[in-house]
């Protein structure tokens, strides 16, 4: 048996430094990756209640043509009533005026959002508010 025998039977594969080096660069990439996706999962939820607040806008809207005053109702003007993720309510409704709002539940992960953009106001007029006075209309942009 020659030396080039002896290579041809070498066994391929990977040495287990091979292997734990690209176990660091998963991890590392993981790492990276894992909090924009938590990041990006909080705005897309945070989107899903804004256009819960939209569809219960227009609802209120149609329901003002025809009446002398909003509806004050939540479930009765289209807003969820078991969100996973945002407690929606109707704050008031009068003859001119209406506000609505959703809050991230304290119990979800959607409770980590940006301190102004966890509660999310909107009236009659369309004004975007965290409180119903501070303007956090950047929260509605994505």
């Amino acid at each position: 048996m020659n030396k080039l025998d002896f290579r041809e039977n070498k066994l391929h594969g990977f040495t287990l430094i091979e292997l734990l080096v690209c176990l660091v660069v998963i991890g590392i990439l993981a790492g990276i990756a894992y909090p924009s996706y938590q990041s990006f999962v909080i705005t897309t939820r945070r989107g899903d209640a804004q256009t819960e607040l939209i569809k219960a806008q227009m609802e209120q809207s149609s329901y003002r043509i025809l009446q002398p005053i909003y509806i004050s109702n939540p479930a009765s003007a289209g807003l969820p009533v078991n969100s996973e993720y945002y407690t929606f309510s109707i704050v008031s409704a009068a003859a001119h005026t209406y506000v609505m709002k959703a809050v991230a539940k304290i119990s979800s992960s959607q409770n980590n959002d940006k301190a102004a953009c966890k509660a999310l106001f909107i009236d009659q007029n369309n004004v975007k508010t965290s409180d119903g006075s501070q303007d956090n209309a950047f929260c509605w942009h994505q």
